[in-house]
């Protein structure tokens, strides 16, 4: 597996969820095969973040080019560049499904062989049984199982959201292990998290929402080029 990784910049983004401005003034580059955690507590802006950088949520302000594609008006190009392998809660395996279910589903949608997916399996370091239950899995092996899944066609970039959920500090370093393995194919894997790892991550840290909701400056990243 050899893929060429997004790479991102943006400059004085903005987003607005239903509540009210989500995340603001922020400035942030990525380079490819980065792995990147976006940290903060819940109700900080980590997931619409992952998704507007991604394309999946509009920007109400701001400049954002991933690999040459400049959203809004190529957000198209970037969906495709940028796959979700879980993001909660709109994108995550049916617990109901057994592993061969998934695994052929997946093979159907994305087109993907079975030597494939048994590379990716291989690469996050998992093999799960195949008549199990996704439920019945381990909440690590499950979220590499959805990692897996959506490396198998390799994408440019993945989004893993809320790493952390559910994990011991064992099995948190299971996952990020893993996650640091499919960097090392190139790819670009953008993740959220209340308390990142420590050591070849690139953090950006969002702070608590202000009471009154106002547009805060959540990032001040130094090195940022201009557009």
């Amino acid at each position: 597996m050899d893929v060429e990784g997004v790479a991102i910049l943006a400059r004085g983004i903005a987003a607005k969820g239903p509540e009210g401005v989500v995340f603001a003034n922020l400035d942030l580059r990525v380079d490819p095969g980065a792995l990147v955690v976006v940290a903060g507590a819940s109700g900080t802006g980590r997931t619409s973040l992952l998704l507007a950088l991604s394309g999946r949520l509009p920007l109400i302000t701001g400049y954002l080019d991933v690999s040459g594609h400049v959203l809004p008006a190529q957000a198209k190009a970037v969906r495709q560049l940028i796959r979700p392998a879980r993001v909660r809660p709109v994108c995550e395996l049916e617990n109901r499904h057994r592993v061969r279910e998934a695994i052929a589903e997946r093979r159907l949608i994305s087109g993907v062989y079975e030597d494939e997916i048994e590379a990716a399996l291989a690469k996050v370091r998992i093999a799960p049984d195949r008549t199990a239950l996704i439920g019945d899995l381990h909440p690590a092996e499950r979220l590499l199982f959805a990692v897996a899944l959506t490396i198998a066609a390799e994408p440019a970039g993945i989004l893993v959201d809320d790493v952390e959920a559910g994990l011991s500090m064992s099995a948190r370093a299971q996952v990020w292990a893993g996650l640091r393995e499919v960097t090392r194919t190139g790819m670009t894997v953008l993740t959220s998290a209340t308390d990142p790892p420590s050591g070849d991550v690139e953090v950006i840290r969002l702070p608590a929402p202000e009471p009154d909701h106002r547009p805060t400056k959540v990032l001040d990243r130094q090195g940022v080029d201009a557009p």
